[in-house]
């Protein structure tokens, strides 16, 4: 829970900043390509992470890696976390600042799980409906499981519509029980 509120308030921060230049998409792009790039090396990870290593070395290894692609303000953002000992948050950060894109645009990312692939036309209709209900607009992931026999389940945040079969008999052998 300590972690997700530190990580909240260093997206607010760059956030703020990158809306004060009008830059808050690009700046959780940079941000998000940052948090894959030390995900996927996690040999950087470790240097960034290591108590031992100077802060300027990490300094010198962030200018190297990012120093051409960053505005100074995200180079300087990500110095800080060096220097406050919170470069482990930069994935939560980088998760949050995308949490505090979607409510300012407006998009809510939903998973929407099916017994087979949905057709497009099918993701069509649904999104369309989704919209309509949550008067946003909306980004699904759609996943397949088998072992919901059919029909479909879709989360929306901490909200879940069950709507398959599976839950179905359940709730039919339930009651016949």
């Amino acid at each position: 829970m300590k972690q997700k509120i530190i990580a909240q308030r260093y997206a607010e921060a760059i956030f703020g900043i990158g809306c004060d230049h009008g830059k808050q998409t690009e700046y959780g792009n940079l941000l998000a390509e940052v948090a894959q790039v030390i995900h996927e090396n996690p040999e950087l990870a470790r240097v960034l992470q290591h108590p031992v290593i100077k802060r300027e070395d990490k300094h010198e290894t962030l200018r190297q890696l990012f120093g051409q692609r960053l505005p100074q303000d995200l180079l300087h953002f990500l110095y800080l976390l060096v220097n406050k000992k919170r470069e482990n948050y930069i994935q939560e950060i980088a998760a949050e600042y995308q949490h505090l894109l979607n409510e300012l645009n407006r998009t809510v990312i939903t998973d929407v799980t099916t017994a087979v692939p949905m057709f497009k036309k099918t993701q069509n209709i649904l999104q369309k409906q989704l919209e309509g209900y949550l008067d946003q607009s909306v980004v699904m992931n759609c996943h397949v499981d088998p072992t919901i026999i059919g029909g479909v389940v879709i989360k929306i945040g901490d909200r879940m519509i069950d709507a398959s079969l599976r839950t179905q008999l359940s709730e039919l052998a339930h009651t016949l029980i």
